[in-house]
């Protein structure tokens, strides 16, 4: 979903719950209707400006596709010697993660996500893996 698509649908609520409340006070005369376009036109003004601060936060987590399902093709650095088991990092997260194939990978090295077992990875030494496709 697109950034801005998603900051619309989140300020959906803040939108409903304004119009509410200046309809009531509308209602009980205790504004005029000038003073509710206003309300309105500077509750919508503050969302427009807002919208750059929380570009970056919406398009970043657009970016992450979150879940252990996700991580498999993707590309990371090892983080601990994956002897067994050990720690890798993957666009920013660290992982648990054994060797695909029992091999022991140093680390340092370049590893791809080829699968996982639960919430462990399954990785390969990423040279290996595009050498495994082809």
């Amino acid at each position: 979903m697109k950034p801005f698509t998603r900051y619309a649908l989140l300020q959906i609520l803040g939108w409903a719950l304004v119009l509410l409340v200046v309809l009531l006070l509308l209602r009980w005369d205790w504004i005029n209707t000038t003073a509710a376009v206003v309300v309105i036109v500077l509750w919508l003004a503050k969302d427009v400006l807002l919208y750059p601060l929380y570009l970056p936060a919406l398009a970043a987590e657009s970016a992450v596709s979150p879940g252990v399902e996700a991580m498999v093709g993707r590309v990371g650095n090892c983080r601990t010697e994956v002897n067994g088991r050990g720690m890798i990092e993957v666009q920013g997260e660290r992982w648990l993660a054994r060797s695909a194939d029992g091999t022991r990978i140093a680390p340092g090295l370049r590893v791809q996500v080829v699968g996982h077992d639960g919430m462990v990875l399954k990785v390969r030494v990423a040279e290996q893996a595009t050498a495994a496709k082809a």
